[in-house]
C-alpha cells in the first residue's frame, strides 16, 4: 500500500464561508487523494468527526459556541491524535502559547499565503502518514 493510496480525509471548521471556499479551491495543490469537508461550526465538526473520524483538522480560532482551540481539545478528549491546524485572525503571543500547550501542529496567523497552507498540510499529512506506516 502507498503512502497516498487511501484519501486523506480534511476537516476545516470555519464560520467565515469565502475563507473555506479558497482553501478549498487550493488544496488540489496538495497533489494526493483527499476529501474536503467544511462546517461553519465547532458543534458540526464535532458530530462529523464522531460519525467518521478525519486525518486533518484546521479550525478556525473564533468560532460561534467555542473557540478553535475548545474545539480541538473537545477533539483529544475524544481520542483525537490527528495533525491540527490553528487559523486566525486574532494572533496575540498568549494564543500562540495555549495552542501550542495544546499540541496544535501549526499555527497560522491570517491573512496567510495559500502556498504557505499548502506546504504546511503537505508537511503534517506526510508526517502523519509516515508515523502510521512505521
Amino acid at each position: 500500500m502507498t503512502a497516498h493510496s487511501r484519501r486523506v480525509r480534511i476537516l476545516l471548521v470555519e464560520d467565515d464561508n469565502h475563507i473555506g471556499r479558497i482553501i478549498e479551491m487550493a488544496l488540489p495543490e496538495l497533489g494526493i487523494p483527499y476529501e474536503f469537508v467544511t462546517v461553519l461550526g465547532a458543534e458540526e465538526g464535532l458530530e462529523l468527526w464522531d460519525q467518521q473520524p478525519f486525518d486533518l483538522v484546521m479550525a478556525d480560532y473564533n468560532l460561534r459556541g467555542m473557540t478553535g482551540l475548545e474545539l480541538i481539545e473537545a477533539l483529544q478528549a475524544r481520542g483525537a491524535t490527528v495533525p491540527t491546524v490553528m487559523v486566525t485572525a486574532y494572533d496575540t503571543d498568549s494564543l500562540r502559547r495555549r495552542a501550542r500547550a495544546l499540541g496544535v501542529n501549526a499555527y497560522l496567523a491570517k491573512p496567510f499565503f495559500i502556498d504557505q497552507l499548502i506546504n504546511t498540510l503537505r508537511q503534517l499529512v506526510n508526517q502523519s502518514q509516515a508515523r502510521a506506516v512505521g
